[in-house]
């Protein structure tokens, strides 16, 4: 018999009490709830110089718009934008996380504007992910990020189900008075989340910028660890292959060969 069962009165006085904000993180609270909102986490002025760095670099082309993904922009090394991983009160923050030997797979931003304001289906990001499952990302608002320009609407207590073998939209199958937190983030907040946080985004209804600097956070040890923030690395266990060197035939090599099928038949009949 097919059920979901979801203890979250366990967990309620922490959502009353907004025991999940705060000016220091609560692990007690992050760890039950898979969320936390470090309140002022970053300057003000020293958000402002990246969120300008963000535009510049957008209207020179040195950055674009991931093809297939509704929100993401990814960046390199060269982009200025990468020096956050050096950022001192940066890395005073995340070095609470593992013990202090801290990690990251990725850096990106998120976004949604003017031209990309869409909704983000409901879904989790282990899926997506290299390696173990203990793991966040922190969003770092370069931006106001609420619920009027699209910001993240998260279901805490939701990562205690753990992977859920798939990626893709997930069903509305909560229970249906599951709490929910509609996050609001002023510029230099940090929201952290863990990876099997279920979470979505609504659409940009003002159209107004809505950006995070996203870090994720894992063991340095983990096998995908590319960046170093924290610590030592003492495992040498090492997998920083993106997919298509590690995969033949995998689900989102189909639905990017789908996608491009679709595209050269939409060309192909508007020729005709």
């Amino acid at each position: 018999m097919s059920e979901i069962k979801a203890p979250y009165q366990d967990f309620l006085h922490h959502l009353e009490n907004k025991d999940y904000i705060g000016d220091s993180i609560n692990f007690d609270v992050l760890n039950k709830l898979g969320i936390f909102i470090l309140k002022a986490a970053i300057r003000k002025d020293v958000v402002n110089d990246y969120y300008k760095t963000y535009l510049a670099e957008i209207e020179s082309g040195g950055i674009r718009q991931s093809e297939y993904h509704l929100t993401e922009v990814k960046f390199g090394e060269d982009s200025a934008l990468f020096k956050i991983i050096r950022d001192v009160n940066f890395l005073s923050i995340v070095n609470s996380f593992f013990d202090g030997h801290v990690g990251s797979d990725f850096i990106r931003v998120v976004k949604k504007d003017s031209t990309n304001f869409a909704p983000v289906f409901l879904h989790q990001d282990t899926g997506y992910q290299i390696g173990g499952f203990e793991r966040y990302s922190s969003f770092i608002a370069l931006t106001h990020c609420n619920q009027e320009n699209g910001g993240l609407i998260l279901y805490p207590g939701t990562h205690n189900f753990g992977y859920l073998g798939d990626v893709g939209e997930i069903r509305e199958i909560l229970p249906f008075d599951y709490p929910r937190i509609e996050s609001v983030l002023a510029p230099g907040d940090i929201l952290f989340m863990h990876s099997s946080i279920w979470h979505k985004s609504p659409e940009n209804l003002s159209r107004k910028d809505r950006v995070y600097l996203e870090v994720h956070l894992q063991s340095i040890d983990e096998p995908s660890t590319r960046i170093e923030l924290c610590g030592v690395r003492k495992s040498g266990w090492v997998l920083t292959m993106v997919e298509d060197e590690i995969f033949n035939n995998s689900r989102t090599q189909r639905l990017r060969k789908l996608y491009k099928e679709i595209k050269l038949a939409d060309s192909s009949s508007q020729r005709d």
